[in-house]
C-alpha cells in the first residue's frame, strides 16, 4: 500500500481540504488525521501539491482502418501525459464494428495490448440485420458496453446508415433500458453537406422520436443548438459535450483552423460553464489516419492537444477565469464518467474508487507550443499521473502501457444527478 501525506484535496467550495490517501489499486482511505498500516510500502508527502481525479473523455475516435495498434499506444501516451487516464472509443471508421460479442473481445485484446490508459467502448447498431439487431444491441448493453453511436449519415463504409424512423423503433424496442445512446450527424434527408444549423434540424427531429433514454452528443459547437439544448434538459435525459479545442480557440485564440459559432449575447456562454450548466469537455480526438473527403461532422481534433487540454482547462477556466475548480473537475471527469456508468469508479477520488490520480502543482508555470504555433504559458503544472495506484507518469515521461478494458459497471446517471465526491 502506498500514502500520500498533506495533500490538498478540492471541495465543493473554493477551499481545500489538507487530508492524507491510503491507496493501492483503489482507495483505501482518506482522512483528515494521521493513517497508520502495517502494509504500507510507500509514503510520499504532497507538500500540499493538489490532487486531482484522473480526466475521463467519454468519446475519443482513435481507430480507423489504418494502424489501429500504432494509434492507440501513439495517442492514449499522448493523452496520459497529460492527465487524462479513461477514454471510452467510439469510432467512426472501425474497420470491425462492434455489433456481437466476438467484436468486443477483439478490441478488448487490443487495448489490453497497446493502450495506455484504461479504455472502455461504445457499441454499433447494425440495422441492416433487422429484425435481430435490437436483440443483438440489448445483448452487447448487457455485457458492458457503455452506449451505442446512432450515426446519421454513416461515415463508414462498415456501418450501414441508420435513419430517424429507424432510431425510433429502436427507442421502441428498448423502451425498458437505461441503454444509452450517442447521436452524431446531421439532417442529411434536407441537407446535401454538414453545417450547424442541418445538425441543429436533426437533433431536434430526433428529439421528438425519442422516449426515456439517455442521449448524448459528442459534439457542439453552435450556440444557439447550446441554448436550445440547455432549455429542455430538465424535460428530458439529453447530455452534450464541448470540444476543449473549441474553447481554446473561443478564450486564447488557438486556432486550428476548425469553424466555430459559439459567439453569444452577453457571453452566456461563459456563464453556462460557470454555473456547471455545460455538463462536458471532451478532446474529440482523432487518429491522423482519417479518410479523405469525410463530413465535417465526423472530424476530430488533433492528438497534439493532448498533453496540455486538461491543464488549460485548470488554468483557463479555473485560475485565470474563475470557474470553480469543482466545476471544471465535473466537466473533465466525473460527469462523464457517470454518464458511461462508470462511476463511482471512475471520475472519483473517495474510498473504493480507483487510484487514478493527477498531481497538480498550482505554483509551477507550463509553457505550450500549440499546432497553430503559438506560444501559451499554462498556470500550474501536472508533476505526476497514477493509473490504479501506479505512477506512470513523472517528469514528462510516461511508462510503459499498461492500460486496461473497462466494462460499463451501472446504468448511465441522469444529467440532473447531482450527487458528486466534491
Amino acid at each position: 500500500m502506498k500514502l500520500f501525506t498533506n495533500v490538498s484535496l478540492p471541495t465543493s467550495s473554493a477551499a481545500f481540504k489538507r487530508v492524507n490517501v491510503l491507496f493501492n489499486e483503489t482507495i483505501i482511505k482518506i482522512s483528515s488525521d494521521e493513517i497508520q498500516s502495517d502494509e504500507l510500502t510507500e509514503i510520499i508527502d504532497l507538500k500540499g501539491k493538489i490532487l486531482l481525479p484522473g480526466a475521463v473523455d467519454a468519446h475519443s475516435h482513435i481507430i480507423t482502418e489504418k494502424d489501429a495498434e500504432k494509434n492507440l499506444a501513439h495517442i492514449t501516451k499522448s493523452a496520459l501525459l497529460g492527465g487524462w487516464t479513461t477514454f471510452a472509443e467510439l469510432s467512426y471508421f472501425n474497420p470491425k464494428p462492434i455489433f456481437h460479442l466476438e467484436d468486443i473481445k477483439y478490441w478488448q485484446e487490443l487495448i489490453e495490448k497497446n493502450s495506455f490508459l484504461d479504455m472502455a467502448l461504445w457499441g454499433n447498431v447494425n440495422i441492416a440485420s433487422y429484425p435481430y439487431h435490437a436483440e443483438a444491441a440489448q445483448e452487447l448493453w448487457s455485457q458492458g458496453i457503455v452506449g451505442f453511436a446512432l450515426l446519421h449519415p454513416s461515415p463508414n463504409k462498415h456501418i450501414p446508415t441508420i435513419s430517424l424512423p429507424e432510431i425510433m423503433d429502436l427507442f421502441l424496442d428498448i423502451y425498458e433500458s437505461d441503454t444509452l445512446f450517442a447521436f452524431q450527424g446531421y439532417d442529411f434527408e434536407d441537407d446535401q453537406e454538414f453545417s450547424f444549423q442541418s445538425q441543429d434540424n436533426a437533433i431536434k427531429k430526433l428529439l421528438r422520436r425519442i422516449q426515456e433514454n439517455p442521449i448524448h452528443l459528442p459534439y457542439i459547437s453552435y450556440y444557439p443548438t447550446l441554448e436550445f439544448l440547455n432549455s429542455i434538459y430538465k424535460r428530458t435525459d439529453i447530455s452534450y459535450a464541448l470540444n476543449i479545442a473549441d474553447l481554446m480557440k473561443f478564450f486564447s485564440g488557438i486556432d486550428l483552423g476548425q469553424e466555430i459559432e459559439l459567439d453569444d449575447p452577453e457571453h452566456q456562454l461563459f456563464e453556462l460553464l460557470r454555473t456547471n450548466k455545460i455538463y462536458m469537455l471532451s478532446n474529440n480526438v482523432e487518429a491522423s489516419s482519417v479518410p479523405e473527403n469525410v463530413s465535417l461532422a465526423f472530424r476530430g481534433t488533433t492528438e497534439k492537444l493532448l498533453p496540455y487540454s486538461y491543464l488549460w482547462t485548470l488554468s483557463e477556466l479555473w485560475k485565470k477565469r474563475k470557474v470553480p475548480l469543482a466545476t471544471v473537475i465535473k466537466m473533465t471527469s466525473e460527469n462523464s464518467a457517470k454518464r458511461l456508468g462508470l462511476y463511482p469508479t471512475k471520475g472519483c477520488i473517495a474510498a473504493g474508487s480507483d487510484a487514478d490520480f493527477v498531481i497538480y502543482n498550482p505554483e509551477k508555470e507550463t509553457l505550450f507550443k500549440a499546432p497553430d504555433g503559438s506560444i501559451n504559458k499554462l498556470e500550474g503544472s501536472i508533476e505526476e499521473v497514477y493509473l490504479r495506484g501506479n505512477r506512470v507518469v513523472q517528469k514528462g515521461k510516461a511508462a510503459t502501457a499498461s492500460g486496461s478494458f473497462l466494462f460499463r459497471k451501472n446504468s448511465p446517471k441522469r444529467r440532473y444527478n447531482t450527487t458528486s465526491w466534491i
